[in-house]
């Protein structure tokens, strides 16, 4: 009887482990395989047809074509699966801040960021999602503000943090992200856009914070 019970309570002890056990597993597995699929896909690269941006994203992203009706220079790509939502974002934004710094010691503030990067002509921020206010349980994001003319650029990623060690390639990308594949081209053609919108009395009405909050599940 004795041994029996003891029998009992060491099957318990190793089906308590497995039930433990079985989703670190899971989740280990699925950030494995996101990993070896992004860093064997192909990269391809989206221009907005009005400011001229481009973008390298992985082909197994999928466009949001809602976000292109959004407002003029937005594209939004996204990636799903059972356990995680990975979100690509590029923006512009008008820029009114005096200095880089400035502009990105505003931004930080706006974001909850609790990381920054100061670059010559850009920087980049990091930390908690926000949504409506209300913080993302288990999301952050990670954004890069590139300076061009009277504009900023955004390149923008919300990822689950147990993707994080998963997601090199995207934060490459993310740091090398140029804007302009033609750099003095952009640049005119982002001014004259802007001009020509100011005439026509064009103006953003989105606030910047609710620009990185596109989650869905």
């Amino acid at each position: 009887m004795k041994k029996a019970a003891l029998l009992f309570i060491a099957a318990l002890i190793i089906t308590a482990s497995i039930d433990f056990i079985w989703p670190f597993t899971t989740e280990r597995a699925d950030g494995d395989e996101f990993e070896h699929d992004l860093n064997t896909a192909e990269m391809l690269t989206y221009q907005d047809p009005d400011f001229g941006f481009t973008v390298r994203y992985p082909s197994f992203f999928a466009l949001q074509p809602d976000s292109l009706d959004d407002y003029t220079g937005n594209v939004r790509l996204s990636y799903n699966n059972e356990w995680a939502t990975i979100v690509l974002e590029c923006y512009a934004l008008r820029n009114y801040s005096q200095s880089l710094k400035s502009g990105m010691d505003s931004l930080a503030q706006v974001l909850h960021a609790t990381g920054h990067i100061l670059g010559s002509d850009y920087f980049i921020l990091c930390g908690p999602q926000y949504e409506n206010g209300s913080r993302m349980e288990d999301y952050s994001y990670y954004s890069r503000f590139v300076s061009r003319g009277k504009l900023w650029f955004v390149y923008t990623m919300v990822y689950p943090d147990r993707y994080h060690n998963h997601l090199g390639r995207l934060f490459k990308e993310i740091d090398d992200w140029q804007v302009f594949e033609d750099q003095h081209t952009g640049i005119s053609r982002a001014d004259k856009f802007m001009l020509d919108a100011q005439r026509k009395g064009y103006k953003k009405k989105r606030a910047v914070f609710n620009n990185i909050s596109y989650i869905t599940k």
